[in-house]
């Protein structure tokens, strides 16, 4: 069976398109984009799709310009509509051009989608480009899904991209070029081995092939496997996050650990990816997992993108947007307290100091404290490493250990207020725990009774 008939099988097989779809093809003038373009072309009226070709001239090399004119002069021989962008070498990076380079064609190519209404790009990526990705990622490492290499279909711009050469090898597509008497262009720069590309394409495939005849049929399979094997993980990851995930997104920490280490893996790599947290490396994801497995550390706090923090918490594991963290009022609150004046913790609690009990009426919970005259004035502000309360034993306990033991959230944690007296003893962790101070015999003489309350906003509103 010719190509021909073998791509327009692959074709009715794939489902890609159909003849009522307006179509950007992406042509270098390579061979594989010309032989691309001519199966298309060639296809019958029943499958054949509207087609526009989008060429990009990178004046990265001199025969270029030579390239841009015959791709206008075989588009207007063969009555197709043509887009040219050309790359201004003044927009050359210094380093890194190939990757710049396909980030520009494939802007401007959802560009042209864009402008002439096409819902589908099609690209020239073959058998051996999928052998020379899968290759390349399995060197690098990473996580499953890369491995697939190249996927036949995905969405892109405001369509799709679909790849229907995949199945096909380079040595058909150049038999094909060559029987049909098309007229292609070698790019020279394919041939440099100081691009990690080419060095598989050259290289390690042939070494490869030498000991497999079979080596891209090989591959092909895999990445049909692969392909099955990461949607049935996404089906099973699914399934388990509608479990223990809550209608916030947190997932419960106890059922996440109740897996096995590479199902618990998989699980939290989907999760984050459907936050659109994406490319995290091995190591880092590994770091993580063994600090979500590590019992000694109930809390962390671990920022995995540029804008999101994920946390652990005790019993859950969620993420938060840097623009969401609560810092800003909470951080700024170091001041002396002024008698009868209601401070804000947050959006839920406020809090005074006063001389009466009826300063509070029914809208507070209330402590009653006698202080020194040399204890005063009062200060409030956010808790430090070293502050202590003191104890009726005489001892002291760190604020850090009270948060500890009442399994403060991280979040509500950093956060924590106290009042401290003028010596820079603490009073109150706020909402938490007292501090005793042993008064002296005569200390209603001496001392002044001051009132501190704290009011719950919700249950006033309620």
């Amino acid at each position: 069976m010719n190509l021909n008939n073998k791509f327009k099988r692959h074709l009715q097989q794939g489902r890609f398109f159909d003849k009522n779809k307006r179509v950007v093809v992406a042509v270098s003038t390579g061979v594989d984009s010309m032989a691309l373009l001519s199966l298309l072309q060639r296809l019958p009226e029943t499958l054949r799709p509207q087609i526009v070709v989008a060429h990009v001239n990178h004046q990265l090399r001199k025969q270029s310009k030579e390239e841009e004119q015959f791709i206008r002069h075989y588009c207007s021989e063969h009555n197709l509509q043509l887009v040219v962008h050309q790359w201004p070498v003044a927009e050359h990076p210094t380093t890194g051009i190939e990757e710049a380079a396909r980030k520009m064609r494939y802007h401007f190519f959802a560009r042209v989608m864009e402008q002439e209404q096409a819902s589908i790009l099609i690209t020239a990526h073959h058998k051996n480009d999928l052998a020379e990705t899968m290759l390349m990622k399995l060197t690098r490492g990473g996580q499953l899904p890369q491995l697939i290499g190249i996927e036949e279909q995905r969405a892109f711009a405001n369509g799709k991209l679909v790849r229907p050469l995949l199945a096909f090898s380079k040595q058909q597509l150049r038999e094909y070029a060559i029987s049909n008497h098309l007229k292609w262009y070698e790019d020279e720069t394919n041939q440099e081995l100081t691009v990690s590309r080419n060095r598989f394409r050259h290289r390690v495939i042939p070494l490869l092939e030498a000991e497999n005849p079979n080596l891209l049929e090989s591959l092909s399979s895999y990445h049909e496997q692969l392909e099955l094997a990461v949607e049935l993980e996404d089906q099973f990851a699914k399934e388990q996050l509608e479990k223990i995930a809550d209608e916030n997104g947190h997932l419960n920490l106890r059922q996440l650990l109740q897996f096995p280490l590479a199902k618990e893996r998989l699980i939290l790599v989907k999760w984050l990816e459907w936050s659109k947290v994406t490319n995290l490396k091995q190591g880092f994801i590994e770091q993580l997992l063994a600090d979500i497995n590590n019992r000694h550390l109930p809390q962390f706090s671990r920022q995995i993108a540029s804008n999101l923090v994920l946390f652990k918490n005790y019993s859950e594991l969620f993420l938060k947007n840097v623009n969401q963290l609560p810092q800003k009022a909470q951080t700024s609150i170091n001041s002396v307290v002024k008698l009868g004046r209601w401070y804000s913790i947050g959006n839920d609690y406020q809090i005074a100091v006063a001389t009466t009990k009826s300063f509070f009426g029914k809208t507070a919970d209330y402590q009653e404290m006698w202080l020194a005259p040399e204890q005063l004035p009062l200060r409030i502000r956010r808790w430090q490493d070293q502050d202590r309360l003191p104890l009726k034993n005489g001892g002291h306990q760190r604020v850090s250990r009270v948060l500890i033991d009442q399994k403060v959230p991280l979040l509500e944690r950093n956060q924590q207020l106290v009042i401290a007296d003028a010596k820079n003893n603490i009073m109150w962790a706020v909402g938490r725990k007292w501090g005793w101070f042993t008064r002296p015999d005569d200390y209603l003489d001496q001392w002044q009774r001051l009132v501190i309350g704290i009011r719950d906003l919700k249950r006033r509103k309620e």
